[in-house]
């Protein structure tokens, strides 16, 4: 690397030399050849496909699209506008909806907090259902409100006709690999549906027994959960979220012709993914140095707060250039960790990501003797 120039504030240019690995430690492993229809593998913390099979083509998802059903509920419940400990009667529609269920009898009470965790563990139509029906008042009041969400969050090949998945392309219910697995990262970042999808099993109060989670790889290691479906339109479909070395990737598979392959295929992309996990850039290394006019120490090195770790499919996706944009003004104290700037990375020259840098050391404020001292130690050396 080498840094242009140390300024107290404004933009510092640096440039980052092409990274790139050789080996055999480091040699990059061919993607898995699958029979599914449709995939993707997707870095959630950058926001980019890394391997898709027709990961944009409209397809029936089947019980994956109860992931947008119980996002709608749980932004609901964070919100303050719906109780977890609400009771609910099922009706008879909800109790009479066809494919898995909890075996609802109309007029049954259950909590909010049962159907949901029913909707998402057992995949339970029933439960789908009821909740649908008790937030919004009718199943079709509730759909209007899952388009609603999808529209907001830009998932443009999206569109629900009900809230199970039972119900196919065919009747215009569909959604795409690459909108599933953005779609998962939304719901990822709501605590209280992080916890219910991972969750290995439940204790539904009201049917006094205990349901367990149905996602196929909640045993393999990083595994945070997701959501399994199922349907003759569909085929088998799974996607799944995992965190190893600080790097969550989300993997979908649509359209397997057997549940098994569809849960191999999944861990074969899981497992492939992360065994090309590479790291660029540590959040050890001195990116530059950071003046800090008035600080005790008037300058402080930049850091990554968090590692450069990208999953790489060919070589070509290890090349990347890098500048640095340091905050405007900076002024003691700087506490270690402080953000001090961004670290923009290029792919193919255009913006790929921004990284915060954070101060590796702290420094207090200086006195005015200090910080004339200081002035004058940055001018002899050429930096003033």
């Amino acid at each position: 690397m080498r840094v242009s120039r140390i300024v107290p504030w404004g933009i510092v240019t640096i440039l980052v030399l092409t990274v790139t690995f050789s080996g055999v430690a480091n040699a990059l492993e061919a993607p898995p050849e699958l029979s599914s229809i449709a995939y993707a593998v997707y870095d959630a913390d950058y926001g980019y496909v890394v391997l898709e099979k027709n990961a944009y083509q409209r397809r029936s998802i089947a019980s994956i699209t109860k992931v947008m059903t119980l996002l709608v509920a749980t932004e609901l419940v964070e919100e303050g506008k719906l109780s977890l400990d609400a009771k609910v009667t099922a009706s008879a529609r909800a109790a009479s909806r066809e494919g898995t269920q909890i075996n609802l009898k109309t007029g049954d009470i259950v909590t909010v907090e049962e159907l949901l965790y029913a909707t998402a563990l057992q995949s339970a139509n029933d439960a789908a259902v009821a909740l649908a029906e008790y937030v919004a008042g009718t199943e079709e009041d509730f759909i209007k409100l899952m388009n609603n969400k999808a529209e907001a969050l830009g998932l443009a090949d999206t569109h629900y006709v009900d809230c199970t998945g039972l119900l196919s392309i065919f009747s215009n219910n569909f959604s795409t690999a690459f909108d599933q697995v953005r779609l998962l990262r939304e719901a990822l970042d709501h605590e209280l549906l992080r916890s219910i999808l991972g969750a290995p099993d439940y204790l539904l109060q009201s049917q006094d027994r205990r349901i367990k989670n149905s996602h196929p790889l909640l045993d393999v290691p990083g595994v945070e959960g997701g959501k399994t479906g199922a349907t003759t339109p569909a085929g088998h479909t799974l996607i799944t979220s995992c965190v190893r070395h600080e790097k969550r990737l989300i993997i979908v598979v649509l359209g397997a012709r057997s549940r098994e392959v569809r849960n191999d295929e999944n861990e074969k992309l899981l497992e492939w993914a992360f065994g090309n996990l590479r790291t660029l850039i540590s959040n050890e290394e001195v990116l530059t140095p950071v003046v800090i006019p008035d600080g005790v120490e008037h300058q402080v090195n930049a850091v990554l707060a968090s590692e450069f770790a990208v999953v790489a499919a060919t070589e070509a996706d290890l090349k990347y250039g890098t500048d640095i944009e340091i905050l405007p003004s900076l002024r003691a104290p700087v506490d270690r960790g402080d953000k001090v700037g961004e670290l923009v990375v290029n792919r193919g020259g255009e913006e790929f990501v921004r990284l915060d840098l954070v101060a590796q050391q702290s420094t207090g404020l200086a006195t005015w003797l200090r910080r004339i001292f200081n002035s004058l130690t940055r001018i002899f050396r050429g930096n003033g």
